[in-house]
């Protein structure tokens, strides 16, 4: 007796499909092909449909219902047909040219689906994977129908219970101590041994903490405790140490200030963390608020005026500012918890009291909270070295065996650089890399080149406490590198719009989680409830990071962007809103767009788009900006338009935009002098190929046309291979014009030598 095929079943089918869809594309649409299973293949009409998160499933169904209603043979075939289409009154013959068909048939022993792929495009795998979410998705279609869209699961029970083992992460550690206590017991357990290494010399445990103890006492005499914010803006050098450790002894948080920060930005800093005092080292700093040298010997303190330690794990140890969309940094409140989460109880290096780590982190960047604590909560040794030392690959080598350093965190700008000198240099090492997308060319090599050292992609915000996932990576690398699994403690999950997991293979949102988390933002509750507001399938505080991300059918997880504007430069995040509304508020400027260009040779630079009644300088706008901005976060390009070009939704076309070649400021200026040497000729050369330009002036500042100190080391690379001369770094960084540089290089014994002249080649 032949099956009767059900009433409903045609109408819930294709709600299933359109909700598996949109699940699919994390949208709130979807346009779907749907034809009848006795017309010819090519006979198929458009169907889109809105399914917006709060809509019931009586209305979506019934929307649905209308739809099919009306459904009539099309006169003609469609101009572009749907990658998903949908057969009803019967199981498909084929796919007819569909990249995936479902269909349904009745059968006497119930209700059959069926799935048919395109080969090349999907496999069997994902044929499975679909056919499970569609039998959870019309389970629920007809049991509740005043249930709303966004409230539906898509994932089969068995997925769950795989995300849950992928962020089963727990593994014990002193969740309820704070950092200078686990500081403490490693100055009580180890007291002689080095704690702080630098070239002239070495403090030890005990050296530390009493240097650390006399400046807490100073602090506290002069009314500073528990609960405050202290500011320090200090050099790489011991003191800072010692700084770092008497403001968390006194029980306050520390604000790291980069030494770059225009006044202003400073300032604000300063006045937006409620910081009651800075710390420096250099006497002439002032501020507006009460400035202390700590490299001046203060008077002898009684030590009974420091307060019991008495901090808790979920106080404050630190204030961490990052580019803000609303124009101005906001601050990442980060307490003793994820603090020592990110370094005990660790899996994804070796730390240990053999552990000796280089600090190469700027001092306001999060990666020093695993650089200070990864050594100084372990027992092991933190290494400080001169800014030189980091860019140039022999001394770096020479720095990493004089002090037996054997940890390491780069920048995957800086990792590069480092490779293309030598790919040897971390031989013995591990080197976690992060900040920006890993170049998969430049690990392989490097792993290569260092079979006995360990690789790591480091890959977190600030606002999870530096790393929320790790991956060690092994062999040659050919496509994108994943940023892995969630470190110890932690949690990592892709979310759709609506907060659901999605599958294996299907792209989401990455929220973060765990003991890292941060409490939010200082002073921004709107904020603190945008980023940290949802929560997790258990009820997990979870962390928007804003990345879109995917698991693979490897169970690692992939980077693959962004769902707003922020970028990265050189690591360091910026917001590209904060950018436009500070060239906003520069006179002349009425609109402003900024987006992230590739500049051959350089990477990823800034560049600015500008409308105004006037004509407007590349050059002034950039100088007004660095007044304003830190460095990285300045374009180096420039453009005035007449006005912003447009997409169908009326939005800025950024795209467009990035079309347009920008004129970088600098090499624009009028009158500029040409080389008069055959040496200048050659700088200038060198100083054009670096920079990606076509020619340059001998009066043109290198950093002002968009060099930086990554840049500056190519650049004395190149010097060094083109003019068959040796040159300094310091050289490059202290005479940052052609003429300057020439200057210098011609006052060497070996400048009148023969130089080979550099020579663009077309491409």
């Amino acid at each position: 007796m032949p099956a009767v095929r059900p009433a409903n079943l045609d109408e819930l089918l294709l709600s299933a499909v359109l909700l598996a869809a949109r699940r699919y594309a994390d949208s709130v649409a979807f346009r779907v092909g749907v034809r009848q299973a006795d017309w010819p293949s090519e006979a198929v009409v458009a169907f889109r449909c809105a399914m917006p998160s709060d809509a019931t499933v009586r209305r979506h169904r019934g929307e649905v219902a209308g739809f099919l209603a009306a459904l009539a043979t099309p006169a003609e075939p469609l101009a572009e047909a749907p990658a998903v289409t949908c057969v009803v009154g019967g199981p498909a013959d084929g796919r007819g040219g569909a990249d995936l068909v479902v269909s349904a048939e009745a059968t006497p022993d119930g209700v059959v689906v069926h799935v048919d792929l395109h080969e090349h495009v999907h496999d069997a795998a994902a044929g499975d994977q679909l056919l499970g979410h569609l039998a959870t998705l019309l389970g629920q279609l007809d049991d509740d129908t005043a249930a709303v869209l966004g409230d539906l699961r898509m994932l089969t029970d068995a997925e769950y219970v795989e995300w849950r083992h992928f962020n089963a992460t727990g593994r014990p550690y002193p969740r309820e101590a704070s950092v200078y206590q686990l500081f403490a017991a490693q100055v009580a357990a180890s007291p002689d041994q080095p704690a702080v290494v630098v070239d002239d010399g070495v403090l030890t445990y005990r050296q530390l903490a009493d240097r650390a103890e006399a400046l807490a006492g100073t602090l506290a005499a002069r009314g500073l405790g528990t609960g405050d914010r202290i500011a320090f803006l200090l050099d790489r050098r011991p003191e800072l140490l010692v700084a770092v450790l008497a403001i968390l002894r006194l029980g306050a948080a520390y604000v790291p200030v980069d030494a770059g920060l225009p006044p202003a930005r400073r300032d604000f800093v300063l006045a937006d963390s409620g910081a009651v005092a800075l710390l420096v080292d250099d006497g002439s700093t002032t501020a507006p608020v009460p400035v202390l040298d700590v490299t001046r010997p203060g008077q002898p303190v009684d030590h009974d005026v420091l307060p019991a330690l008495a901090t808790a794990p979920e106080d404050d140890a630190y204030v961490m500012y990052t580019s803000g969309t609303t124009g101005q940094p906001k601050g990442v409140l980060v307490n003793h918890r994820a603090v020592v989460r990110l370094v005990r109880g660790t899996d994804f290096v070796d730390l240990s009291p053999a552990t000796r780590i280089l600090q190469t982190g700027a001092i306001a960047f999060d990666a020093t909270t695993f650089e200070f604590w990864g050594a100084l909560l372990n027992g092991g040794a933190l290494v400080l070295v001169p800014d030189g030392a980091l860019f140039e690959a022999a001394r770096l080598r020479a720095a990493m065996t004089r002090h037996g350093v054997n940890t390491m965190w780069l920048t995957s700008s800086l990792f590069n650089q480092l490779v293309e000198q030598d790919p040897s240099v971390f031989s013995g090492c591990q080197v976690i890399v992060g900040g920006e997308a890993l170049s998969p060319g430049h690990v392989t090599r490097a792993e290569r080149a260092c079979p006995d050292a360990t690789f790591v992609n480091g890959y977190g915000p600030t606002e999870n406490t530096t790393f929320s996932l790790t991956h060690r990576i092994t062999g040659a690398q050919a496509g994108r590198v994943p940023i892995g699994r969630p470190i110890a403690n932690s949690t990592a999950w892709v979310l759709d719009h609506d907060g659901h997991p999605q599958p294996l293979g299907v792209p989401g949102e990455l929220y973060v989680g765990g003991d890292g988390l941060s409490s939010g933002y200082l002073n921004r509750p709107e904020l603190t409830a945008e980023a940290f507001g949802r929560r997790g399938i258990d009820g997990e505080r979870l962390y928007r990071t804003g990345d879109i991300a995917c698991r693979r059918t490897d169970g690692l997880l992939d980077y693959l962007g962004r769902t707003d504007d922020q970028v990265k430069i050189r690591g360091f995040r910026v917001e590209l809103a904060e950018v436009e509304g500070q060239l906003r508020t520069v006179a002349g400027v009425q609109e402003a767009v900024v987006v992230l260009r590739q500049r051959a040779g350089t990477g990823p630079v800034l560049a600015a788009y500008v409308t105004g009644h006037e004509k407007l300088d590349g050059a002034s706008l950039r100088a007004v900006l660095l007044t304003k901005l830190p460095e990285y976060m300045v374009p180096t390009g420039y453009r005035q338009v007449e006005a912003m070009p447009l997409t169908r939704n009326q939005k800025v076309d950024r795209a467009a935009l990035a079309q347009l070649e920008p004129v970088d400021c600098a090499a624009a200026i009028a009158g500029g002098r040409p080389p008069r040497t055959e040496l200048e000729r050659s700088v200038a050369g060198v100083f054009a190929a670096v920079l990606g330009l076509t020619t340059v002036s001998i009066d043109d500042d290198f950093f002002a046309l968009g060099g930086h100190s990554l840049l500056a080391m190519r650049l004395w690379s190149e010097l060094r291979s083109t003019l068959g001369i040796e040159v300094e770094l310091t050289q490059v960084m202290d005479n940052p014009t052609v003429a300057g540089l020439a200057a210098s290089l011609a006052r060497q014994p070996t400048a009148a030598a023969t130089r080979p002249r550099l020579t663009r080649r077309a491409s």
